[in-house]
């Protein structure tokens, strides 16, 4: 029988079978060490980091322990009152210094006169006339005279009413002036006896009085933060307060949480506006008292996060 091929060449073939093979596990075997030595370093990674925690969070229990046993000895007793006793203390000097400055705003809210008055009236006067008495109630100012025109009283109220004597303009009573013929009062019919009698009453212009009081709101209730700060400013002249949306006292930051404008509390619209602008402006036309009402600063944040 003939053989197909030669002995030789299948020897070949399969040694170089071998070979391959030989070579395809090494290759495999130097993959999987490399698999097997990655595996090893993360596996050491991980165990590195949980020791490093471990050392950590023994370190902070250790910490924590200690300030347990110092918050527990006699020195630190009963801090808690004591912040809570300072506390009050510190609102009860502020309440204090609240009222002192409550007295100055009193005072300040007085009102008086320019004593630029003084020299407006008598040049207010015309050379026909003249001014028998006066009286002055408050800021209201009544001059009451004697002039031989009748329309000399209407002048004067021109010239205070120009120089801004009263808060508005003014006009004049004037009536004739009788004289007494045999026990009767009668009006005379001759020049010469032709007086006018004439009152003018007005409220004068003084200065207004701007102050500004800042409140905090707590669980028991409304305390002062500090006293009252106010300003004097020229009636119907703009005033400004900058600054109000925070307020910090004591170390402590506290947040605008409503306004009140002589008692009245601001419209939702106007808040949003002030807050906007960070700062609360307006028109003097007589004393204005603004009143600030914060909460603590943490409290409102605490609460944003928790609606979140």
């Amino acid at each position: 029988m003939a053989l197909i091929g030669s002995k030789k060449s299948f020897s070949k073939k399969d040694i170089n079978f071998f070979e391959q093979f030989t070579a395809s596990a090494r290759k495999q075997t130097q993959v999987l060490a490399a698999v097997v030595f990655v595996g090893i370093v993360a596996i050491g990674l991980c165990l590195a980091i949980l020791v490093v925690d471990i050392i950590r969070n023994a370190k902070v229990n250790s910490e924590i322990n200690e300030l347990n046993q110092t918050l527990q000895s006699p020195e630190y007793e009963g801090l808690e009152l004591k912040a809570q006793s300072l506390q009050q203390e510190i609102n009860d000097k502020n309440q204090y210094y609240y009222t002192l400055t409550q007295m100055k705003r009193i005072l300040d809210e007085t009102k008086t006169v320019s004593s630029e008055i003084i020299d407006i009236i008598p040049e207010s006067i015309p050379s026909d006339a003249y001014v028998d008495q006066y009286s002055l109630d408050g800021a209201m100012l009544t001059l009451s005279g004697v002039t031989f025109s009748y329309y000399d009283a209407a002048n004067i109220c021109n010239i205070l009413n120009e120089a801004g004597v009263f808060s508005g303009d003014v006009a004049p009573s004037v009536e004739r002036s009788t004289i007494n013929v045999d026990g009767v009062e009668e009006i005379s019919e001759f020049p010469v006896d032709i007086v006018y009698s004439f009152a003018i009453t007005g409220n004068l212009t003084p200065d207004s009085v701007v102050s500004i009081s800042r409140f905090l709101n707590t669980d028991t209730g409304v305390v002062a933060l500090s006293g009252i700060t106010s300003q004097t400013v020229t009636y119907g002249s703009d005033f400004s307060f900058a600054g109000i949306n925070t307020y910090v006292a004591n170390g402590q930051t506290y947040n605008l949480a409503s306004v009140n404008v002589n008692g009245e509390p601001v419209s939702a619209e106007e808040f949003e506006y002030i807050t906007a602008e960070d700062s609360i402006n307006g028109v003097a036309s007589g004393n204005v008292s603004v009143s600030l009402y914060y909460v603590d600063g943490d409290a409102v944040v605490a609460e944003e996060g928790g609606a979140e």
